[in-house]
């Protein structure tokens, strides 16, 4: 591989990398200190657990429309990609889900703020062990990832 397109790969991995991560930065950094800490309904951890397996299991298959639809409709990335556009960046990556834990539910909450974050009407965040197979070379990562879930019109999505 020559330092062109080695370049070109890891460029892709990172902006592929980046829909997964800055959701979870971005929400860390303007939820309440009080969201980390809040109880959580039975129903409504399992609801967000299986909206989370949902979306991984997508992944796993690489199911491409069932992962797209796994995000929410008011999510800044569905917002700004359509269909094809993500499919496009999906199938550039240079890696992929091989396998996923899920570790807990690290909170859920009521959206606070329906005007400035999204128009959801509850925001969860489940933390996940996340390991990436890299085509071609046999390489594998495991990355923990706080993935945030929204709830919109009585359904839990990826934001």
């Amino acid at each position: 591989m020559n330092k062109k397109t080695h370049r070109k790969t890891f460029l892709t991995a990172l902006r592929v990398a980046a829909l997964f991560l800055v959701p979870a930065l971005v929400a860390t950094v303007i939820m309440p200190q009080s969201v980390f800490c809040a109880s959580v309904s039975s129903a409504e951890e399992k609801a967000v657990l299986q909206a989370a397996r949902d979306f991984l299991d997508a992944e796993l298959r690489r199911d491409y429309p069932a992962v797209y639809s796994c995000f929410a409709p008011s999510s800044a990335y569905r917002r700004t990609h359509t269909y094809q556009q993500y499919l496009d960046e999906a199938k550039a990556a240079p890696f992929y889900v091989a396998e996923y834990k899920i570790i807990r539910v690290s909170y859920i909450e009521d959206n606070k703020d329906p005007k400035s974050i999204t128009t959801a009407s509850r925001i969860a965040q489940v933390e996940v062990d996340v390991t990436f197979a890299y085509e071609g070379s046999g390489h594998r990562s495991v990355v923990n990832i706080g993935f945030i879930f929204l709830k919109e019109g009585g359904k839990w999505y990826k934001s």
